[in-house]
């Protein structure tokens, strides 16, 4: 990597850490919001769906927009929406307030998201896996270190001192502004109408495998949703502590982290096809035993199946920039944000299913889908053939 790539990378990197270090703090203080405002369950069980969707279903709108006008102002403004609204979350004085601050710190979590991996990716054209894992792997951090963050501090204050956070985003913020990339010009036309016709003529020739990309994502990431939600109900139920639950499924997420990063080094050397399908395999192997099993086996299982999970995510991000280069705020967006939205939903639909045939069991089940989808990437272009295409060339398929 150059000197301006890793830069680029460090500053965009911490944002990225910044940015989910203040989404995952809602989760461990959903119990005393829901008794400092005398929320009703009903109540209480929107509100992670609600800084879901709005950080993760308008993201292709983000990366559109960013593609057209100004990719740098979004990066720099998203860590600190998001940190100056979700670190509110604990003096919200009514339930409509505590909604207000959850959609406004989602939109700015979601701005950036698409964005940063797009200027990471620019700054690291030569590397782009290996940039992009980097990234992808220090929001992953970020994420599974909140929750012991914000519990650190609430346990030595209380929860109205949540706002203690809101000076990171606005570091964040400050850093990327200051020392991140200059290039801000838009990869796209800034006309709304003309900028939709140069959408869809960049992805008609390669909708294929961008939709092989995305299936594969999106069956990773719902399976990755339903153990954040299920094992801990499996957990408890086995007789885990809330701290015990709370340190395994830390380390779920850090080995997902590490998982991201040392994927990226894989497909730099190997190819993403090859690390998709291996991992296609592990995933239900390792998962379906975390599920299925208890004690030690049951831990290590869980731990290997979330590096294992996560592997592909930036891989995935950077192949589909590659298809479509001069939207790759877009399609990271597609990846990143649009996926994981649609992802996340798993768990709630797959509520019915789980008082019949138990947590264990559907998520048991779920862990086939990675398996299914995984197949797809044989027919996914190689990264090679991706390199020196031109801007709106069609790959052809591998055979």
């Amino acid at each position: 990597m150059s000197g301006e790539g890793r830069r680029a990378l460090l500053v965009l990197g911490l944002g990225h850490f910044i940015n989910d270090l203040h989404t995952s703090t809602l989760y461990p203080l959903l119990p005393l919001i829901a008794r400092r405002l005398n929320l009703s369950e009903a109540e209480v069980f929107w509100l992670a769906p609600l800084l879901n969707l709005t950080s993760s279903l308008l993201q292709p709108m983000y990366g559109f927009l960013a593609d057209r006008y100004a990719p740098r102002a979004f990066a720099i403004t998203g860590p600190a929406l998001a940190g100056s609204f979700i670190s509110l979350i604990g003096i919200a004085p009514s339930y409509g307030w505590l909604v207000l601050f959850l959609i406004l710190g989602g939109m700015g979590n979601g701005a950036f998201h698409p964005q940063g991996a797009a200027l990471v990716a620019r700054a690291n054209a030569h590397r782009r896996r290996l940039a992009l894992s980097t990234f992808s792997s220090s929001g992953t951090l970020g994420f599974a270190l909140g929750p012991m963050i914000i519990t650190a501090i609430v346990a030595a204050t209380d929860v109205t001192h949540t706002y203690l956070l809101m000076p990171l985003g606005w570091v964040a913020a400050v850093l990327i502004y200051r020392y991140g990339p200059r290039d801000d010009s838009p990869a796209a036309s800034s006309d709304t109408r003309e900028g939709f016709r140069q959408l869809t003529a960049r992805l008609r020739g390669v909708w294929r495998p961008m939709l092989f990309l995305y299936l594969i994502t999106v069956s990773r990431s719902a399976t990755y949703v339903m153990i954040n939600s299920y094992m801990p109900f499996i957990l408890t139920q086995r007789g885990y502590s809330l701290r015990e639950t709370g340190g395994l499924l830390t380390a779920y997420l850090l080995a997902g982290a590490c998982g991201s990063f040392f994927g990226g080094a894989f497909a730099e050397r190997f190819g993403g096809r090859w690390l998709t399908l291996g991992t296609g395999i592990l995933v239900p192997l390792f998962l379906a035993t975390a599920a299925l099993t208890a004690g030690p086996v049951s831990a290590i299982a869980l731990v290997a199946g979330g590096f294992a999970l996560m592997s592909v995510f930036p891989v995935n991000v950077a192949t589909a920039q590659e298809l479509a280069p001069g939207e790759t705020s877009t399609v990271s967006a597609l990846m990143m944000g649009f996926a994981w939205g649609v992802g996340s939903m798993s768990p709630a639909l797959c509520e019915p299913l789980a008082r019949t045939l138990s947590f264990e069991g559907v998520l048991a089940a779920m862990t086939m889908f990675p398996l299914a989808t995984s197949v797809l990437a044989l027919w996914i272009p190689e990264e090679r053939t991706l390199v020196w295409r031109p801007r709106v060339a069609s790959p052809r398929p591998a055979d």
